[in-house]
Order: structure tokens, then C-alpha cells, then sequence
């Protein structure tokens, strides 16, 4: 599946990616996020959780980063194998390369918080996808 005629902030949001500028990308991508219905909207707000774990691993924020890889990883499984041009599989295994050290850096009241957490996620997002369109494609870590 493609966006179609990708809106100009998500070409800019993967501009300011490549640069490392991940606060950057959440600020561009916000705005289409709340605009956008549907199914698109997770594939945003996905995106926009990539750049804010990102952005707070660089800052050694472990707890921050884990927490939003997991709602990246969970937002944006529903659209593995391809969405929006690019390869979402590809993107989370990238994510889970670089949020490694953050992850490490988990206690185990931590780990069974992000547990928890998925938990939450999950009933949620199962409530707002088509009937088989979200399968709960997750894994730990």
C-alpha cells in the first residue's frame, strides 16, 4: 500500500531524518497526524513515535526511548510489509538496532512496566482496525 501523492511534510519529515534532526520530525509530522483519518493517522502517529524514541535515546532518556519504540513498533506492525514508500519491517528492525542500549538499560519494574504498557496498546489498537487488518504483530525484546 502507498499514501498516493505523499502529502509535503512527510517528504520533509524523512528530510529531517537522514539529518538526525528527530525532534525536528515530530514537530513536521504532527500537524498532518491531526489532520489525517483513518488508518493513515496510526501510520503517522507511528512515524511521529520513531523520531520522539529516537530523539530521546540520543538524549539517554532509556525509559523514554522504550517506551515510545514500543508504540512505534505496535502502531506501525499493521503496515508491514510496505507502507507509504517504505519498508516497515526494515524500519523497526533499524529501530531495535538503535534503541538496543536503551533497552538494556531497562530495570525489571521497567521491563514489566513496557509490558504492561503493550498490553494496554494492544486492546486499543485491536478496538480502532478493521476486523484481521491488526493481527498483533508485536515481539519482545
Amino acid at each position: 500500500a502507498d499514501l498516493g501523492a505523499a502529502p509535503a511534510a512527510y517528504g520533509e519529515f524523512w528530510r529531517l531524518w537522514k539529518e538526525g534532526r528527530f525532534f525536528e520530525c515530530h514537530e513536521v509530522l504532527e500537524i498532518l497526524w491531526r489532520q489525517t483519518p483513518g488508518l493513515e493517522r496510526w501510520f503517522y502517529n507511528g512515524l511521529i513515535h520513531c523520531a520522539v524514541a529516537r530523539y530521546q535515546a540520543k538524549r539517554c532518556m532509556s525509559r523514554g526511548a522504550a517506551r515510545q519504540f514500543l508504540r512505534a513498533q505496535l502502531k506501525l506492525a499493521t503496515f508491514e510489509p510496505r507502507y507509504g514508500g517504505i519498508d516497515i519491517v526494515a524500519l523497526i528492525e533499524y529501530l531495535r538496532r538503535e534503541m538496543a542500549p536503551s533497552l538494556a538499560m531497562q530495570s525489571d519494574i521497567e521491563s514489566g512496566q513496557l509490558k504492561e504498557l503493550r498490553q494496554m496498546l494492544q486492546k486499543k489498537m485491536i478496538g480502532h482496525f478493521p476486523s484481521g487488518r491488526y493481527e498483533g504483530k508485536w515481539e519482545d525484546w
